[in-house]
């Protein structure tokens, strides 16, 4: 007698149910922990953004005041000559609005309102230097008559001063373009005659 012959039929597959492919209630927290840690996100930048530009719109109309008030309280009074008058109060206001003006630019927080602040800032240094560094005629007299506060001369003299750490746009000037987008030098021959003494626009250099 043959012995029975064992067949290995496959085994059948154990179909998953729904109950497999359902999240547990930890995934389900987790997904919603997401979806409401982005949705807060969203928000507070919905928020923050116009904040910053609004905050930002107000600092830099107090910053530009506090400059206009710097000079116009140096300038209070001020000599026929247009000299500021040798007054200490005078001396005083004008270098606490500087360094308002300094405490409100550095709050600043978008790089289009700290852009502006320093083109104002350019040219309220102009005004001040114009007035006070550009002939230098006062003599200790004229400090000695107030008697100016030194730390106000410090500060207003160091506002007008060029800053050591800024580079001059000047310096930074690409003269061939400038040559290029327009005919600068015709029919100005005087200016062609000048810049004939200047080595760098072609000239021999004797000035």
């Amino acid at each position: 007698m043959r012995p029975a012959i064992r067949q290995n039929y496959p085994r059948k597959l154990k179909l998953g149910t729904n109950k497999d492919f359902m999240p547990t209630s930890d995934q389900i927290a987790i997904i919603a922990a997401a979806i409401a840690f982005g949705s807060a996100v969203v928000s507070v930048l919905a928020i923050y953004f116009p904040w910053k530009n609004t905050h930002d719109s107000e600092v830099f109309k107090e910053a530009v005041l506090a400059l206009e008030r710097a000079f116009r309280s140096l300038m209070l009074n001020a000599h026929s000559d247009g000299q500021p008058a040798p007054d200490r109060l005078n001396w005083l206001t004008a270098a606490r609005h500087i360094e308002s003006y300094k405490s409100l630019r550095n709050s600043l927080k978008t790089s289009l309102y700290k852009r502006l602040c320093q083109e104002h800032e350019e040219h309220w240094r102009h005004e001040f230097y114009l007035k006070i560094l550009k002939n230098r005629m006062y003599q200790i007299s004229y400090f000695e008559s107030g008697p100016i506060e030194p730390r106000s001369a410090i500060v207003v003299y160091g506002f007008a001063a060029w800053p050591n750490t800024k580079q001059d746009l000047i310096d930074m000037l690409d003269l061939e373009k400038l040559f290029q987008e327009s005919d600068l030098l015709k029919g100005n021959h005087g200016l062609q005659q000048y810049l004939a003494k200047f080595p760098e626009f072609g000239g021999d250099g004797n000035k």
